[in-house]
């Protein structure tokens, strides 16, 4: 078996990788946001191929955010796991993260340093019965917005994100005497289902209900156009868990977020 990086100029060898990891949907809705705009672009796909050049797997290194974020496929065998952990350490930085809705610290510490782990709860919506109607103050934003909303993540330091991300097109925001106060929007799309992200309001405007406003809206224009919206939460977030729940999310399973380095060679 070889790994090789796959052209997303390659329509053949793009669907084969998004057809398989449509076998496992929800499982794998961060691996294929990154087999689709706007995400694809900062996305490089390592198919992993037989003899006969058919591929068997797959995995991304998603370059969008301060390090590198290594997603992994649900269901992957332990001869694909081992031949992925051996090729990542030839090419990655010292610091990355991997993002894994399966794997343990177990499976990826013999090749890793994990630095520490976070979970969030991944929740879905699939219905707009309890969202709130998207009213004043919320504002959808037009291309004359982004770059406001680009300065406002950046000087809240308000991570992860990527000013591509915008395109997806669902970005929204309220504002205070023309200052933006809080934004919302997505992390990635695919053709069933978009992930809410970025939710963020600054701290003198909090517990004025803005981050329900933001999700409902967001997630309202959403499924009006998919089947689900998604989002992460921290699980020890048990304030924002509730508020989602209280909007019609359900609970879907645990993501976890490895922070690690490479091992180095002992001497």
């Amino acid at each position: 078996m070889l790994i090789k990086r796959i052209d997303p100029q390659n329509t053949t060898q793009l669907q084969n990788c998004r057809t398989l990891a449509s076998e496992n949907y929800l499982d794998n809705l961060v691996l294929l946001g990154d087999l689709y705009n706007p995400c694809l672009k900062l996305s490089r796909i390592f198919g992993i191929f037989d003899e006969t050049n058919n591929i068997q797997n797959f995995f991304v290194i998603f370059d969008g955010f301060t390090m590198p974020s290594i997603v992994l496929p649900v269901k992957m065998d332990k001869q694909h796991l081992t031949l992925v952990k051996d090729f990542l350490i030839t090419i990655l930085p010292e610091e990355f993260f991997i993002l894994t809705l399966e794997l343990v610290e177990d499976d990826l510490s013999s090749h890793f340093k994990i630095n520490y782990c976070s979970v969030d709860n991944c929740m879905i919506v699939k219905d707009k019965q309890k969202l709130l109607l998207a009213v004043t103050p919320v504002k959808k934003s037009t291309d004359k917005d982004l770059e406001r909303i680009d300065k406002f993540y950046f000087d809240t330091k308000a991570n992860p994100w990527n000013p591509i991300q915008f395109e997806s097109g669902y970005y929204h925001y309220i504002e205070d005497e023309g200052k933006i106060v809080a934004c919302g929007g997505t992390h990635f799309e695919n053709p069933k289902l978009a992930q809410i992200g970025n939710i963020y309001v600054l701290k003198d405007y909090r517990r004025r209900g803005f981050g329900e406003l933001l999700t409902s809206a967001i997630a309202r224009e959403i499924l009006d156009k998919k089947e689900l919206a998604t989002l992460f939460v921290n699980q020890e977030n048990i304030p924002a868990k509730n508020l989602y729940q209280k909007l019609g999310f359900e609970l879907f399973k645990p993501a976890r977020l490895f922070f690690c380095n490479r091992k180095l060679e002992e001497i």
